[in-house]
Order: C-alpha cells, then sequence, then structure tokens
C-alpha cells in the first residue's frame, strides 16, 4: 500500500485537545508501508504530551481496522521536535493563525 492511503487513514485521527487530524497538524513524520507491514512515526505537540497514549492508540486502531492483513507499529516519534511551522494551512486556520506568505512575497506597501 502506498503512503499517502495509509496518510489518508491517519486524516480521521484527531488530536483530542484540537480537534485537528495528525496528518493537518503536522505529527506524521513518517510512514513505511507494505501489504504486510504498516509503521508510522507520529510525534506530539510537546513534550510529554498526557495525550500521547490516546494519540498513538487511537492511530494504531484506526490502522489496523483499514488494514486488518498488516502488522501495524505506531511509535513516538521526538525528533525533531514538534513546531507550529509544521501545521498546514487549514490547521493554521483552525487555530487562528495566518496563512502562510509565498516566499519573498511582499506583505503590503512599501
Amino acid at each position: 500500500m502506498k503512503p499517502s492511503v495509509v496518510a489518508g487513514i491517519l486524516r480521521h485521527v484527531y488530536d483530542p485537545e484540537l480537534g485537528i487530524d495528525l496528518v493537518a497538524l503536522g505529527l506524521v513524520y513518517g510512514i513505511d508501508a507494505d501489504d504486510e507491514h504498516v509503521a508510522v512515526r507520529i510525534a506530539m505537540t510537546s513534550a510529554g504530551c498526557p495525550m500521547s497514549d490516546a494519540l498513538l492508540g487511537s492511530a494504531e486502531a484506526a490502522l489496523s481496522y483499514a488494514f486488518p492483513g498488516a502488522a501495524v507499529e505506531v511509535m513516538e516519534a521526538t525528533d525533531p521536535p514538534w513546531d507550529p511551522a509544521m501545521l498546514d494551512e487549514l490547521a493554521r486556520e483552525r487555530m487562528g493563525m495566518p496563512p502562510r506568505t509565498a516566499s519573498g512575497a511582499r506583505r503590503g506597501p512599501g
């Protein structure tokens, strides 16, 4: 299976505190998948996140359900530490952050 298919499943797993999916938050650090094995590395938004077990468990449950014949492994990633710059545009909007500007784009008169 393709990593994009795995990422599509993870778009249905939400951070319980923020209500935004793992992919939009930029928490999915790596996907290694074939027909028999799915391995995913997921970061937390903060070190010592109290919801880490729930988040990792939800991701594992969703992937196990979607790919019943595959061995699923979900691991917590810590390097590099997560940063709000990893948010996609949808997550930025939902968190009240301004959209990214194109590199070199002018922000106004002047």
